[in-house]
């Protein structure tokens, strides 16, 4: 046993109490940041990361509705070209995605074609850490296994407290926000804040006691580690009123999805000094985008869920003047193959768009979209941008952080912020 002492909360979070997404607790420190007055670095830019569940079929996100081989090969699913919302001569936008046009023809929204990677995976577990990693060599589960998100967050904020990134919704704390010293939150809703122990009033007494216990009396690791998650259960449940009453005259869709946005939206406004956010999409619907089957009614639906949840966002962020210091870029596993299936759906696919707006970014169409006619041997779309190359725009223009070390190797810098 290492007995070992756990000097600082931040140690005592890097060691497994800071994932407060399975029904544990938030220490005081995060409820001081999150009502404490906006510090030196409230202009800070932001990252919002949407996780697309499933694979989104990126034929169907940003239609090539010029192009005669996209109805050759999508007979049934392919979306008519007087219903597409044109972004270009080529290439535009599904017609359940109308906020996302409005902000491209506003000037913050880019649409990055055809991303993927060499030797890809389309196992979607596999796939998803490749995403979320970034970085060769490294798979969750694995000792020291970080995202890029989680790495870019001990870069900048080193001598922080590990408060600066947060993932809100169902599953567990995703890689992409995970970092070595600063590991990250992770919860459910705003009542995945609340203790979930005695709930007897009896038990919530003897809590209460310890609370008021002086903290000079935790000699050891045992006192000191339980002084704090009583800190963390007293703090735990403010930080869950505070979350659970954010109030906001903007309706958000009433799915998981938007409340976990809401969340994210609450926690911006209100001050609190996270850099990097993570909410996905899909995790409550069986399947998400892993359209399979029927996708000509269940797209329509999720990609109404995401555009109404992306302008309530915006809107929201825009009333308290945080619109132009967010950005919010989407991703998946892997994207679906050019030709539609007999079962009235697409199959696990290479190449996909990323969807990129907000802070700092300039409309466009960025990237190649890959040839429906130069396919690979299973029938897969070719990747023409290697979707690390999104990430290491995003570091090197947005955050100003270099993408190499991050990473771990050198990518083409994007034109799609300014």
């Amino acid at each position: 046993m290492n007995t070992r002492t756990i000097a600082t909360r931040r140690e005592i979070l890097t060691h497994g109490l800071g994932l407060v997404g399975l029904g544990a607790t938030l220490p005081d420190f995060l409820l001081r940041s999150a009502l404490a007055s906006k510090k030196a670095d409230g202009e800070a830019p932001i990252v919002v990361a949407l996780l697309l569940t499933g694979g989104p079929d990126g034929l169907s996100l940003a239609p090539p509705y010029r192009n005669d081989d996209y109805y050759r090969n999508r007979k049934v699913l392919g979306i008519p070209a007087s219903d597409v919302l044109k972004l270009n001569d080529e290439v535009g936008l599904h017609p359940k995605l109308p906020f996302l046009k409005r902000l491209y023809d506003e000037g913050s929204f880019a649409a990055v074609l055809g991303t993927s990677y060499p030797n890809f995976n389309l196992s979607h577990f596999t796939g998803r850490e490749i995403w979320e990693a970034a970085k060769a060599g490294v798979a969750a589960g694995r000792p020291g296994a970080t995202g890029w998100l989680g790495r870019w967050v001990d870069h900048a904020c080193a001598d922080a407290e590990p408060t600066r990134n947060v993932a809100v919704g169902p599953g567990t704390l995703p890689l992409l926000l995970t970092g070595l010293s600063h590991p990250g939150l992770g919860f459910v809703s705003p009542d995945s804040f609340r203790y979930h122990g005695d709930r007897s009033e009896q038990g919530l007494k003897a809590y209460a006691k310890l609370n008021e216990s002086p903290r000079e009396t935790a000699a050891d690791d045992l006192q000191f580690i339980t002084r704090t998650a009583v800190d963390a259960n007293s703090a735990s449940a403010r930080l869950g009123e505070l979350a659970e009453r954010y109030e906001t005259p903007v309706t958000y869709p009433d799915t998981q999805f938007g409340s976990s946005v809401r969340t994210i939206a609450g926690f911006i406004n209100g001050g609190l000094d996270a850099r990097a956010y993570y909410a996905a999409q899909g995790i409550a619907v069986f399947g998400g985008y892993d359209t399979h089957a029927d996708q000509a009614k269940r797209l329509p639906v999720l990609l109404t869920e995401l555009n109404d949840t992306l302008a309530a966002f915006h809107e929201d962020l825009t009333r308290c003047g945080n619109a132009t210091r967010v950005l919010t870029f989407t991703y998946s596993e892997f994207g679906r193959r050019a030709t539609e299936n007999f079962s009235g759906g697409t199959d696990h696919g290479q190449a996909q768009p990323m969807f990129v707006m907000g802070g700092g970014v300039k409309s466009g169409v960025y990237g190649v979209q890959p040839s429906l006619t130069d396919l690979d041997e299973r029938g897969n779309l070719r990747l023409t941008v290697d979707f690390r190359a999104v990430y290491a725009t995003i570091l090197e223009k947005y955050l100003k952080a270099p993408s190499e070390p991050i990473l771990g190797g050198r990518y083409p810098v994007l034109d799609f912020i300014g």
